[in-house]
């Protein structure tokens, strides 16, 4: 089903869903309600209804609705110390565009809210962190009931909460801009308490665009290491890189795919190679194995001389010279100390890179487990150096 014959409009009116579909049928449906519910763990005794559904944990989904653009809304009923939101765009249970909100025990309520593209099952809150992708929910909106209102325009989404007429994020969605179904997923605290949603409407009627953002700034674009090719996800064993390189990183150039940086210089290996643990039915929470890529490029110095390569990562990182292992370190969740959340921020961690005069070849060797995959990295000076494509 294309975009241009996906359902044109649904809207709930007084708790009943009318949907208007294009001739397409529509996809076989495993509860009453509409929703798809093989992957989630519902409430004791709760039966969804078309506008509701209280979930445990997992993700139950209506493949029937097609959104691309437009709006959704839903209400989330107070909290008992759950993670839970709306997925949208959804290719599959496992691929798909998520905002969801964190709450606290301490006043039961949701106290703030994350974007994050979902790929082949995995999330990605490390990767996408900061302002653009988080938001706090403000004190006047933690009591009671937490409506939300969220408007999708191309690649823009803005959120508002109740009755507000400015939106308390304005976000950059990562995935491609593609209609798909809508879900709800949820993950419970210690005790299982089910998160409830209620009063779901989505319209695809309205329609305008959304305010562009400020262009993301890269305050290193002079000395970003651009350029890598990067190979394929396999499996590893932890997070610790190798001693050295497998040999087809010496020796295969047919297998590796061109990097494609971000304009803050993130390079998601998420998006570009999927899940570290391979492709998952669902998204599995904590992750369902390590997995490991390597990343290369040649850097071409006019004379003998020492650069320092700056970088930040998740999960884990090998550098090397030449086939020398130089660096490693770790950056996940807990390495640091208990709440360490191993987010992937500025490049604070290096390494001084020994140059010859002529070719040096650098590959790092990114390991992962859960929560998003990617690096950046950049040089202290660009002077005397060029990047050229690395040969086998």
């Amino acid at each position: 089903m294309t975009a241009a014959s996906a359902v044109r409009r649904l809207v709930v009116f007084a708790g009943i869903l009318t949907t208007t579909i294009a001739s397409a049928p529509r996809a076989q449906l495993a509860d009453p309600s509409g929703w798809h519910v093989e992957r989630a763990t519902l409430a004791a005794d709760a039966r969804p209804r078309t506008d509701a559904i209280a979930l445990v944990s997992g993700i139950a989904y209506r493949p029937d609705v097609q959104l691309l653009d437009g709006e959704l809304r839903f209400v989330l009923a107070p909290p008992a110390g759950q993670f839970a939101g709306v997925a949208f765009r959804m290719a599959s249970a496992a691929d798909y565009e998520i905002l969801y909100f964190r709450s606290s025990t301490d006043c039961g309520c949701w106290i703030d809210m994350q974007y994050q593209p979902v790929f082949q099952g995995e999330t990605t809150w490390q990767l996408y962190n900061d302002s653009t992708y988080t938001a706090v929910v403000p004190r006047s909106h933690r009591r009671g009931d937490l409506a939300v209102r969220i408007a999708l325009a191309g690649s823009r989404a803005d959120v508002y909460l109740g009755a507000d007429k400015r939106p308390v994020l304005r976000t950059r969605l990562v995935r491609e801009p593609i209609a798909g179904g809508v879900g709800f997923w949820a993950i419970p605290d210690q005790y299982k308490q089910p998160a409830e949603l209620r009063g779901l409407s989505i319209d695809a009627n309205v329609r305008g665009s959304l305010a562009p953002l400020a262009p993301a700034f890269d305050r290193f674009s002079s000395t970003r290491l651009t350029g890598w090719l990067l190979s394929p996800r396999q499996p590893a064993p932890s997070i610790e890189p190798p001693a050295t390189p497998p040999e087809f990183v010496a020796s295969d150039t047919a297998r590796w795919i061109p990097s494609q940086p971000d304009a803050s210089g993130l390079i998601d290996l998420t998006k570009q190679l999927g899940n570290a643990a391979g492709p998952q039915p669902m998204n599995v929470f904590g992750g369902a194995g390590w997995g490991i890529a390597y990343a290369k490029l040649r850097l071409v110095s006019n004379h003998a001389q020492t650069r320092r390569l700056w970088f930040s990562y998740s999960d884990g990182i090998g550098v090397y010279v030449d086939g020398t292992r130089v660096y490693t370190g770790r950056n996940d969740y807990g390495s640091k100390s208990p709440d360490f959340l191993g987010a992937l921020g500025p490049e604070t961690e290096f390494v001084d890179l020994p140059l010859r005069a002529g070719p040096t070849d650098i590959v790092l060797a990114i390991t992962d487990k859960a929560f998003g995959w990617g690096f950046r990295a950049h040089l202290d000076s660009m002077d005397g150096v060029t990047i050229v494509a690395p040969g086998p």
